[in-house]
C-alpha cells in the first residue's frame, strides 16, 4: 500500500470546502482541514456534542491533517524519536493526524484506528479469473455464489461529464449506507463527490449498479501510479441483502487487476469480509496533539475509559 502522488493529494485537499491550510510535522508540510462530524441518527453520539465539536473546528480549534473525506491516500511520516515537532501557524487547540503504525510520542496521545484492508496483486494474476483460481475451494465457492446472486444487477461506468445527473442519488445512498458506521460524514455529500469528480477527473472511477433499470448502488475508486483505492460505496437496503456490497468489492479488485495495479486498498470497515477476499489489515492510528493540559487529560481519559478497538478474525482465502 503506497500513497498517491503528493501534488495530486494536495490539490484534492485544497478543493474541499473545509480546507484549512498547511501545518508542518517535523518540518514537512501537510494540508489540514477543519474536522467535520455528522451522525444523522444520533444513535451513538448526542447531536449537541457533535454540533459543539463542529463549531470548535470551524472556529479553528481542531485541525485534521488531510481530510476525513479522503482517508488512506497519504500518511505523514513520524520518526521514531519519541517526540514530534508540529508547527501550526494558527496555533489551534487540537491537531489530529492519521499515521501508519502506532507510534508512541511524548507529546501526543495515540489512539488506534480501524485497519485499512489492502490486497496485494500477485504477478500471476493477469485476469480476475486468475485471482479466483488462487483461492481454496471454500472461498472460491463463496465468491462464485456472490457473483451468481448478484448477476441480475448490471454495472456501468458513471460519466464524470454527466455527474450532475447521478451525484444527488448516489449522495443519498452513501449517506444512508454510512449513517450508522462513521462519524466522519461530510454535511454536504453531493459537494464532496463533486470535488472528487472535478479535481481527479479521469483518475476517479465511478460505477453504477442497476436492477430493473433503477440505480440501486454505486462504488468509486481512485487510480494512482501504484494502486487502486476504493473510496465511496452506497446502496439500497434491498441491494445490501442481495450481497451487492461484496460484488462491488470484487469489481474494484477486478478493475485493479485489469489496470495492472500493484495493490487494491479496500478501505476501512467490514474487516473480516474483506479478509475473505485476500486483503490484509494495515495498522494505523490517530495522534492527538495539544498544548492544553486539561485537553490532554480529557483525551487520555477518553482513550482509557471509552475507546474500544473492534475485534475481528482475519481469514486467508488463498491456497498455501
Amino acid at each position: 500500500m503506497k500513497p498517491i502522488d503528493f501534488s495530486k493529494f494536495s490539490q484534492l485537499q485544497s478543493a474541499f470546502g473545509n480546507f484549512g491550510g498547511t501545518l508542518y510535522l517535523d518540518g514537512k508540510p501537510f494540508p489540514y482541514s477543519y474536522l467535520e462530524l455528522s451522525k444523522p441518527t444520533g444513535k451513538y453520539v448526542d447531536r449537541t456534542i457533535l454540533k459543539g465539536v463542529n463549531l470548535l473546528s470551524t472556529k479553528g480549534f481542531i485541525h485534521y491533517a488531510g481530510n476525513a473525506c479522503s482517508p488512506g491516500l497519504q500518511f505523514p511520516e513520524i520518526y521514531n524519536s519519541g517526540h514530534a515537532v508540529i508547527e501550526d501557524a494558527n496555533n489551534c487547540g487540537v491537531q489530529i493526524i492519521n499515521v501508519l503504525g502506532s507510534p508512541s510520542l511524548s507529546n501526543a496521545v495515540t489512539i488506534s484506528a480501524e485497519p485499512f484492508m489492502n490486497l496485494e496483486i500477485r504477478e500471476s494474476w493477469k485476469t480476475f479469473e486468475d485471482y479466483i483460481s488462487n483461492m481454496s475451494s471454500k472461498y472460491r465457492v463463496r465468491t462464485n455464489k456472490v457473483l451468481k446472486t448478484t448477476e441480475n444487477y448490471s454495472v456501468q461506468p458513471l460519466s464524470i461529464q454527466e455527474a450532475n445527473e447521478w451525484i444527488p442519488q448516489c449522495a443519498q445512498m452513501l449517506g444512508h449506507t454510512l449513517k450508522d458506521k462513521t462519524l466522519a460524514i461530510s454535511p454536504n455529500i453531493s459537494a464532496m463527490l463533486h470535488t472528487f469528480v472535478r479535481t481527479l477527473k479521469d483518475d476517479f472511477k465511478v460505477w453504477g449498479y442497476y436492477k430493473n433499470a433503477m440505480l440501486c448502488g454505486f462504488v468509486s475508486a481512485i487510480d494512482s501510479d501504484h494502486g487502486t483505492y476504493a473510496m465511496h460505496l452506497g446502496l439500497t437496503d434491498e441491494a445490501a441483502e442481495d450481497s451487492l456490497y461484496q460484488r462491488m468489492m470484487y469489481d474494484v479488485i477486478r478493475h485493479g487487476i485489469d489496470n495492472q495495479s500493484q495493490f487494491v486498498c479496500l478501505g476501512r470497515t467490514a474487516t473480516e469480509i474483506k479478509s475473505t477476499m485476500g486483503a490484509i489489515p494495515v495498522e494505523n492510528s490517530y495522534l492527538f496533539f495539544t498544548k492544553g493540559k486539561i485537553l490532554m487529560t480529557l483525551i487520555k481519559g477518553y482513550k482509557k475509559f471509552f475507546h474500544r478497538t473492534k475485534s475481528y478474525q482475519i481469514r486467508s482465502p488463498f491456497k498455501e
